[in-house]
């Protein structure tokens, strides 16, 4: 299993939630964050914005499902022009992965974890 960190504008959350769960891919986490990437902020007149609002998902994957969801997260994170190879915006966001070696249900106290390592 693959845990998949994908940072984005607060603009293309719900669009990027709709299009996974229509995908059949559920069960995730959204947190409210803030940062910055290579722009190093904003600025806007006088003003200079070190820190911008962005959306974390945060979701777990079988290995199997890791290449379509990220895809699914690019093609409806992504701003401006949207077919063929066209780039998006700078400050679109970035997906990171990492491995789930194992997960636990609270509730049951149950192992949930990797099929392929019970």
């Amino acid at each position: 299993m693959k845990m998949i960190w994908a940072i984005i504008r607060p603009e293309s959350a719900q669009k990027v939630i709709k299009a996974l769960d229509a995908a059949g891919i559920g069960g995730m986490t959204r947190l409210h964050v803030t940062g910055h990437g290579k722009e190093m902020g904003i600025t806007l007149g006088a003003v200079h914005y070190s820190e911008i609002p962005k959306e974390l998902l945060l979701i777990v994957v079988p290995d199997s499902d890791v290449a379509r969801t990220v895809l699914i997260i690019r093609s409806e994170a992504k701003s401006g022009q949207k077919t063929g190879s066209g780039e998006g915006s700078i400050g679109d966001g970035k997906i990171f992965i990492t491995y789930v070696e194992d997960t636990f249900a609270i509730r049951t106290a149950g192992k949930t974890g990797n099929p392929q390592n019970p």
